[in-house]
């Protein structure tokens, strides 16, 4: 066998035994594995049902085969968000229909995303991996966040704790600071998807 293409096997995550997952995929199988426990010992079984099931997705898609990505269209994209934003902002906070229109969202960007991604490696642009790096360290200072408050919380449960959604929670009372927090999530989620 060609050592190279055996090198170039190992490198997309598989080898000439079968497809094997590659450490970036480890890591956020890793990551939303633990965060599952997190949510078993908080006794909150949708979360954990949740992350659970997104680790077994991640590692599954992982292994599928390899296909070239396609673009994510652009203005069909804006045009869902608006739509969107529109019903977020004038329904009415921690509502059913919220709720409903918060999940029709993600699993919306979900479909999109696992049908436009490629399951192969692709080499990224500097400027992408340093996003990459961005988002990474923010998203662990959140989950670092969340996690010492929680601890916190059962160390001292007459104290209080100050989880990101009780911080952000006063700014999202009124029709404009709840408007401004959807424009910014569903932009980012338009940018992530693209």
């Amino acid at each position: 066998m060609d050592p190279h293409a055996e090198q170039d096997a190992a490198g997309r995550g598989g080898d000439r035994h079968g497809p094997a997952l590659r450490w970036p995929v480890l890591c956020w199988v890793t990551i939303l594995l633990l965060i599952g426990v997190v949510q078993i010992v908080r006794a909150q079984w949708f979360d954990t049902a949740v992350f659970l099931t997104a680790a077994v997705a991640v590692a599954t898609s992982a292994m599928l085969p390899r296909r070239a990505p396609t673009a994510v269209p652009l203005y069909p994209l804006l045009a869902a968000a608006v739509v969107l934003g529109a019903f977020l902002c004038l329904m009415p906070r921690h509502s059913a229909g919220m709720a409903a229109v918060v999940l029709l969202t993600g699993a919306g960007a979900i479909v999109v995303a696992w049908s436009g991604a490629s399951t192969g490696p692709q080499d990224w642009a500097p400027g992408l991996r340093r996003l990459g790096a961005v988002w990474t360290a923010a998203l662990i200072a959140g989950c670092v966040w969340e996690l010492v408050q929680f601890i916190l919380g059962e160390i001292a449960p007459d104290r209080p704790t100050y989880a990101l959604s009780d911080l952000i929670d006063p700014l999202l009372d009124d029709i404009a600071g709840r408007s401004v927090f959807i424009v910014a999530w569903l932009a980012c989620g338009v940018f992530l998807l693209r």
